[in-house]
């Protein structure tokens, strides 16, 4: 159960950006990117999360989860990408159930915290990439 960013609009300001600055400035663009994009998307989700009143029962038995899904919710930002939840199919992780809580089972009504977040924050990570390449456009440009 995981959102990962990747950004297919913002080609012709990556090329101009490319003729301006070198491969460490992108990057660190892209990281700054990714990680405000992260920042913006993992209090939504956790907002969204169920909680139980009581976790001792979550898991899988013999293999409990330390705490509760909603306060553990893992984020990975590279120069490539951002992350931010759990893969959604993975079984050997402390949370697998979430994907019960996401997509629902025959007893429990789906909760969706997962698409939701995605569609809510869609407008804010093309607004966040677009402000960082044209912070760095500014920058390189004098401008």
């Amino acid at each position: 159960m995981q959102i990962t960013f990747e950004f297919e609009g913002l080609k012709e300001i990556q090329k101009k950006i490319g003729q301006l600055a070198d491969e460490a400035e992108i990057r660190k663009a892209n990281r700054e990117i990714f990680q405000k994009c992260v920042d913006v998307t993992q209090p939504r989700m956790k907002a969204k999360m169920p909680r139980s009143a009581d976790n001792a029962k979550s898991g899988k038995k013999g293999y409990r989860p330390h705490g509760h899904a909603k306060d553990n919710v893992p984020t990975k930002v590279t120069a490539k990408y951002g992350e931010v939840g759990w893969t959604l199919l993975g079984d050997a992780e402390d949370w697998f159930y979430m994907k019960f809580v996401e997509w629902g089972t025959s007893k429990q009504p789906p909760q969706d915290f997962i698409y939701s977040v995605m569609a809510e924050s869609d407008a804010d990570y093309s607004r966040i990439a677009d402000a960082e390449y044209q912070r760095l456009l500014n920058e390189k440009l004098g401008g």
